[in-house]
């Protein structure tokens, strides 16, 4: 089992979120592709004031060992009372070795330490095999298959 480290990202740390996020192999199912940078800086204040919205949650970078594997989120999720969405993104060169397990485990044991929530939801891309075995074997379960934001979107869901 890995020991990770999870800290918010702060303004300093926009070249850690450019050097997550610039890969449109890790972005396939997570925006279809990279973002261009001026896109990524736009979305990284969004995440900075999230960060101040959330005393709790918000967005975290990852370590292990002191690097920088990937990034964390637990954030309201706004169409859903009573619901926090969970959601991380790991560099190519950490997949398929037991992170993402270990991250899912970790925020949703955050979460209901916390009582974020009552629930707790997961939303893919239904071609994200790999994401949705992590999500269901840390305990959600899915209940929509269909098209949101003209996108092909699974949701799943646990109650915390």
């Amino acid at each position: 089992m890995h020991s990770l480290n999870y800290i918010k990202f702060e303004p300093e740390d926009l070249d850690i979120y450019l050097k997550i996020v610039s890969s449109d192999s890790v972005m396939k199912y997570i925006t279809g592709r990279a973002r261009s940078r001026e896109e990524n800086i736009k979305r990284f204040k969004g995440i900075l004031k999230a960060n101040t919205d959330h005393v709790k949650g918000g967005y975290f970078k990852i370590y292990d060992r002191g690097n920088v594997i990937g990034l964390g989120k637990l954030e309201y999720y706004d169409k859903e009372v009573d619901t926090i969405e969970i959601g991380y993104i790991l560099m190519e060169d950490y997949w398929g070795i037991g992170f993402g397990k270990t991250i899912c485990k970790d925020l949703i044991q955050f979460a209901r330490i916390n009582e974020m929530a009552k629930y707790i939801i997961g939303i893919i891309d239904p071609e994200n095999i790999a994401s949705k075995r992590i999500l269901m074997s840390n305990g959600l379960e899915s209940y929509f298959l269909g098209i949101e934001n003209d996108l092909p979107t699974e949701k799943l869901r646990m109650k915390l």
